[in-house]
This record gives C-alpha cells, sequence and structure tokens, in this order.
C-alpha cells in the first residue's frame, strides 16, 4: 500500500509539474511573437471603430429629421436681392450667409460678380465654383447710384405738376413720388423690363410685390407712352424668349411654336384663339408683331 501511494504520488506531481509548465509558455510566446499581439490589437481597434460607426449611423438616422443637412444647388442669384435660404442652397454656410445680409443692411452693394470676393470666408475655390451663377442686377445697382442717391434724398415729396412717363422713368425719378422707395421702385422697372413695357398704368396692379393702397397713391403721377413698346417678334421668337413674357406659360409658348411650324408664318392674334383666351389675346395684343 505504501508503495502504491508513492507511485500515485510521483504520477501526480509529474502531471502537475507538466500542466505548470504549459501554462507558461503562454507568456514566453507571446514575447517570441510580438507582431501576433499587434495584430490582436489590430482587429480589437477595427470593432471599436466599426460598432463607433454604426453608433454614428444610428444616431444620425434618428436626428436627421430635428438637423437636415443643407442641398447644394447651383442655380442663378443675385447676392444683392437673394435671401439667406437661397445663399445657403447655392452653397454658403450659413454664418456666411447671415455676414452678406448683414454686409447689404449695412449699405454694401454688390455692383460686380468680383465683389463677393470681399465676403469673410470666401475662398477662391469656393468663388470659382459660384462665379457662373452670380447674375448682378443693373436696375437694382442703378437705384443705389451715389448721386442719384443723393437727388433723392434732397427731393421727397411729389410736385403737384409732376407726371412721369411710366416707360422711361429710372428708378431715381420714381422714388421722387410719394410713397415710392428704392424696393419699389425696382419691382416697377423690372416688370417693365419683363413686358417690354406698359401700355397702361393700370398694370402696375399686377406686380405683386407691391400694395395695391400704393399704386393707387402714384396712378395720377403717371402715363404710358405706348409707343416704346418692344413688341416680340412672334414669326421668329424661340420657345424661350416667348415663355419669358409675363402672360404667356411655358406651356402656351410651346404650343405657339408648333402652330408656327405647321403655318409657317403667322399672320394675325385670331390665329392664336385656340391657345389663347379672348381676354389673354386682348392683353397681349400690345406684345405680339406678326410681321417677318
Amino acid at each position: 500500500m505504501i508503495v502504491l501511494l508513492m507511485v500515485t504520488a510521483v504520477e501526480l506531481t509529474v502531471h502537475f509539474t507538466n500542466k505548470w509548465r504549459e501554462a507558461q509558455t503562454v507568456p514566453e510566446l507571446l514575447v517570441m511573437q510580438p507582431e501576433r499581439e499587434q495584430e490582436f490589437e489590430r482587429y480589437l481597434d477595427s470593432l471599436r471603430e466599426a460598432e463607433y460607426a454604426a453608433r454614428r449611423a444610428e444616431y444620425a438616422k434618428q436626428y436627421a429629421h430635428q438637423y437636415p443637412k443643407p442641398v447644394v444647388h447651383l442655380q442663378p442669384f443675385d447676392p444683392n436681392t437673394a435671401d439667406s435660404a437661397l445663399l445657403v442652397v447655392v452653397g454658403l454656410k450659413p454664418w456666411m450667409a447671415k455676414n452678406l445680409i448683414r454686409y447689404r443692411e449695412a449699405g454694401k452693394v454688390f455692383r460686380r460678380p468680383e465683389d463677393l470676393r470681399s465676403l469673410y470666408g470666401m475662398n477662391d475655390s469656393l468663388y470659382a465654383t459660384l462665379e457662373p451663377y452670380i447674375q448682378i442686377d443693373s436696375v437694382y445697382c442703378a437705384a443705389y447710384s451715389d448721386t442719384k442717391a443723393d437727388s433723392v434724398q434732397v427731393e421727397r415729396r411729389v410736385k403737384k405738376d409732376t407726371i412721369l412717363n411710366l416707360n422711361t422713368a429710372d428708378t431715381a425719378e420714381l422714388q421722387l413720388l410719394r410713397g415710392v422707395g428704392r424696393y419699389t421702385a425696382i419691382q416697377i422697372v423690372r416688370y417693365r423690363q419683363a413686358l417690354g413695357g406698359y401700355y397702361s398704368v393700370s398694370q402696375l396692379y399686377e406686380i405683386k410685390e407691391i400694395a395695391s393702397e400704393r399704386v393707387d397713391s402714384i396712378v395720377p403721377h403717371l402715363f404710358a407712352d405706348t409707343s416704346l413698346i418692344a413688341p416680340i417678334a412672334v414669326n421668329r421668337a424661340s420657345v424661350k424668349q416667348l415663355q419669358r413674357h409675363p402672360y404667356i406659360s411655358y406651356k402656351q409658348a410651346g404650343q405657339v411654336y408648333d402652330l408656327r411650324r405647321r403655318k409657317l408664318q403667322l399672320q394675325a392674334m385670331d390665329e392664336l384663339s385656340g391657345i389663347f383666351t379672348s381676354d389673354e389675346q386682348q392683353r397681349l395684343a400690345p406684345y405680339l408683331q406678326f410681321t417677318k
């Protein structure tokens, strides 16, 4: 029994000694192969990064409706009149758009596209992207002409005998009328350019930006010289030229163009009865020319 116990004790000692040695080889292997340890660390880092990315994506999806990312859509804009929303849409940062609005409120006028370079935060790359889409309204700039602005400040009230030709008066002259500021004068001239000239002072009521009460106060001091109207040559105008007129929709412009192609030449307004109503024809008559 004693011998058997001694043999068992020796076997157990050898067994546990081998186990202890096996356990001691693990750190030795790690020391001998540091590249495996580094590879394992990189693997753990990739797992952490994947987890963080998943969390960020989930957060962005959850709060996207609260903080929508501005969508850049390049389109023509005038830095003198564009609102902050349009400025952001064309690519300006919100704080840049706010600065531009402040510049304008302080009296800044952008007379050339290059003037936009003075905006704080405007770099060469952004300006190069925006330059083809910058459209300066010369009418607006003329309203801020130093010499004309001075004359307007001197005489604000209308004279009893002041009568202006609606088809020749510039923004400075229009501002001599009581109740007409720069904005109203610009709208009047801009609509005149779109029409090709006024045939009646009552057309001022069609300008949505001007209150009818204000039009009531200025129409007695205006008249329209219809000989100055620049009509559209119906037999030569393109669809784009036709649809620019406020009284012609894009669909109607296309119909006029198709009718002209079929008939080769249009002779009179009556031929457009299938496209325009009688009221529309009467309103359009001064603006359409049917000669070759």
